[in-house]
C-alpha cells in the first residue's frame, strides 16, 4: 500500500482519494486535498436522484475534519453541481458532510459529544470555532437525538415548574415518575402552554396515565381535566408544606411588626427555626423557640397547628388522613390566624386531590433532583437566549435523549 493509499484508507471517504501531494503542513493546521474517484457517481441534493457525469464543479472548498497530531485538520474538495430534470442545476449531496456546511459531519458529531460534557463557551476556545457554530452544531445534534425519543406509555405523570429566567420566568415541566425521567417542557405555566403539550403528546398518550402529581395550580388542572379524563389529580404533599411554611412566616412577620422592641429582637432572625422538624433543632434553637410562644400566643398556636400537621402525611389510609385533615382544618378555622384561615380555605377545595396522595403514595420529589442539574446547567453555560436549544439542553441533562451513537450517520 503506498503513502497516499494509507491515508486515503485512514479518511475512510467511501468515493474519495487523497492526490498526489495533497497533504500540505501549515503551521498549527493539517490541509488535505481529496478528490472523486473515476467511476463514482453523483446525487441530486434535492430529490437523491443519481447521475454518472455532472453538470459542472464550483470553487474549491474548504470544510473542517478530526484533528491530526494534535493540529486542525481541513480536507479541500471541489464540489460538482448536477443537472437534474425535476429539480434543475444543484450542488450534489455528499454523505459526509452537510449542504453548504464547513464541517463534515463526523467532526459536527465530535463537537457535540464535547457539548455534553463542557460548556460552549469552552468546547469553542478549545476547538478553534466561532461561538454560534458551536451553538448551531449542539442544537441540530439534540434536536435529531430528539427526533429519535422512543414514546413510552407513561402511567404516573408529573407536572411541576422551574424558574428560567430572573422576573419569575417559568416553565412547566412534565416527569414520568415510575421511570424517573423529563417527558416533556413548555415555555410559562399557563393553562394554553400546558394544553400544547398534551395535544402533542396524543390521546393515545394521554389515555394511559392513571394519575397526575402537581401542585395546587388552577391552569394545570383545568389542562389534565380537559386531556387526561380517566386520570386522578394528585396534588404534591411538598407544594401542601410549601402553603403551610408561607403561612406560618407569614403569621410570623405580622407579629414581629407588631411587637415591641424586645419581641422585635426576640422573634428576628428565627425564620428557619419555625420551618425545621423539632427533632433537628439544636438545644440552643429550641430554648430559642420556646421562649418565643411563651411571650407570643399567636406564634404558639401557629407553631403547635404546623408540628399537629405532621400527622396527616403518615395517617395509615384515606379514611384516617381525611378525618384528620377535616379537624385540623377547623381548628385553622378557630385560630383566629388570617394566613391560617386562608390556608384552611385552600386546603378545603383542594382536598379530593390531596387524599388522593393515599391511593397512589407519589409526590414531585423527582422534580427536586432534577432542578438541581437544571441550575447547574444554567450556571455553567452563563445562561440561555434560545429557550428551546435550552429545553433541548435540560432533556439531554436529565437522561431524556437517546445517546449520540444512537445517529445513523454515514460518513
Amino acid at each position: 500500500m503506498s503513502h497516499l493509499e494509507g491515508i486515503t484508507e485512514l479518511l475512510g471517504l467511501q468515493g474519495w482519494e487523497v492526490v498526489e501531494n495533497g497533504v500540505r503542513i501549515e503551521e498549527e493546521q493539517v490541509v488535505i486535498s481529496i478528490a472523486r474517484c473515476a467511476g463514482t457517481g453523483y446525487r441530486c441534493a434535492q430529490c437523491g436522484q443519481g447521475f454518472l457525469f455532472a453538470y459542472d464543479h464550483v470553487e474549491p472548498r474548504l470544510v473542517r475534519d478530526f484533528p491530526v497530531s494534535g493540529r486542525r485538520c481541513y480536507l479541500e474538495f471541489t464540489p460538482a453541481r448536477v443537472g437534474c430534470e425535476r429539480c434543475g442545476v444543484h450542488l450534489e449531496e455528499l454523505d459526509w458532510v452537510a449542504l453548504h456546511q464547513r464541517c463534515t459531519l463526523r467532526y459536527e458529531r465530535y463537537v457535540a459529544a464535547l457539548c455534553e460534557i463542557l460548556p460552549g463557551l469552552d468546547v469553542a476556545e478549545l476547538e478553534g470555532l466561532d461561538k454560534n457554530t458551536v451553538y448551531r452544531i449542539d442544537r441540530k445534534w439534540l434536536a435529531e437525538r430528539a427526533e429519535l425519543r422512543e414514546e413510552k406509555p407513561v402511567r404516573h405523570l408529573g407536572i411541576d415548574e422551574i424558574a428560567i429566567r430572573k422576573g419569575h420566568r417559568y416553565a412547566t415541566v412534565f416527569y414520568d415518575l415510575e421511570r424517573r425521567e423529563v417527558i416533556g417542557i413548555v415555555r410559562d405555566r399557563t393553562q394554553r402552554r400546558t394544553s400544547s403539550f398534551f395535544r402533542r403528546w396524543g390521546k393515545a398518550q394521554c389515555k394511559q396515565v392513571v394519575a397526575v402529581c402537581m401542585d395546587l395550580w388552577a391552569p394545570y388542572q383545568n389542562s389534565v381535566r380537559k386531556y387526561c379524563k380517566q386520570a386522578d389529580v394528585v396534588f404534591d404533599k411538598f407544594h401542601v408544606y410549601g402553603y403551610l411554611t408561607q403561612a406560618i412566616d407569614e403569621v410570623r412577620r405580622e407579629e414581629q411588626r407588631m411587637a415591641d422592641k424586645a419581641g422585635r429582637q426576640l422573634i428576628k432572625g428565627s425564620r428557619w427555626l419555625w420551618l425545621r422538624r423539632p427533632d433537628r433543632l439544636r438545644r440552643k434553637e429550641k430554648q430559642t423557640l420556646e421562649e418565643i410562644v411563651k411571650v407570643n400566643a399567636n406564634l404558639e398556636k401557629a407553631y403547635l397547628l404546623r408540628e399537629d400537621f405532621e400527622g396527616f402525611y403518615v395517617a395509615e389510609d384515606k379514611g384516617d388522613a381525611q378525618a384528620f385533615m377535616e379537624d385540623w382544618i377547623a381548628r385553622c378555622t378557630e385560630s383566629a390566624l388570617k394566613p391560617f384561615m386562608k390556608l384552611a380555605k385552600r386546603l378545603r377545595r383542594w382536598l379530593p386531590g390531596i387524599l388522593a396522595y393515599f391511593d397512589y403514595r407519589i409526590t414531585n420529589a423527582v422534580s427536586e433532583g432534577i432542578n438541581n442539574k437544571i441550575k447547574v446547567l444554567k450556571r455553567r453555560s452563563y445562561g440561555f437566549h434560545d429557550i428551546q436549544y435550552f429545553f433541548l439542553k435540560i432533556l439531554d441533562a436529565t437522561g431524556a435523549l437517546p445517546p449520540i451513537e444512537a445517529l445513523s450517520h454515514t460518513f
